[in-house]
């Protein structure tokens, strides 16, 4: 790589951009923001979609770790309650594309208006800001996959896809 290219990259990292650089036919590497965390996060305000596919319902993911550094079980999504009510979230449901059996349905859980949860894969103990799924097994593929925010009907209230360039997300009722 030249010294030109090395430069460059080096100040779209300064200014907290993302360049994607083609490394052959199928590999992109992407180089991060500047960030303390292993995977870029929107601001908690920030929806990563903010299409709302049920109309009242104002509950969006804002944050994933889908690759963690430390252990596969490390893997986090965050979800912010938008509305002005809270959500009695009790059967509501997180699936992935993944497959059939990657999917967390929510205990006894209310999300407060302005209140984000964070949901872990690993195990751990539930609190009015934190749940765990309480799985052996990573929930999200690391190359692509999308995620869907489900109310207790099965609707899809908001959605994510992260990947490789094309990967949209389908409307399934997991």
């Amino acid at each position: 790589m030249s010294n030109k290219i090395k430069w460059f990259l080096a100040f779209l990292l300064v200014l907290g951009m993302v360049a994607v650089v083609q490394a052959g036919t199928q590999n992109d590497i992407y180089l991060p923001l500047i960030s303390s965390s292993s995977t870029p996060t929107p601001k908690a305000s920030e929806c990563i979609n903010q299409d709302f596919s049920i109309s009242g319902l104002k509950l969006c993911f804002t944050g994933i770790d889908y690759q963690p550094t430390t252990s596969e079980l490390d893997e986090w999504v965050t979800i912010k309650n938008l509305g002005s009510q809270a959500v009695d979230m009790e059967g509501f449901r997180i699936a992935s594309d993944s497959s059939t059996d990657f999917k967390y349905e929510f205990p006894k859980f209310t999300l407060n208006a302005g209140q984000t949860v964070k949901v872990w894969t690993k195990w751990g103990t539930n609190s009015s800001t934190t749940l765990f799924m309480n799985r052996t097994t990573q929930f999200w593929q690391v190359n692509s996959d999308c995620g869907y925010l489900k109310d207790d009907e099965r609707r899809t209230i908001n959605s994510f896809c992260y990947g490789l360039s094309g990967f949209t997300a389908a409307p399934l009722d997991k």
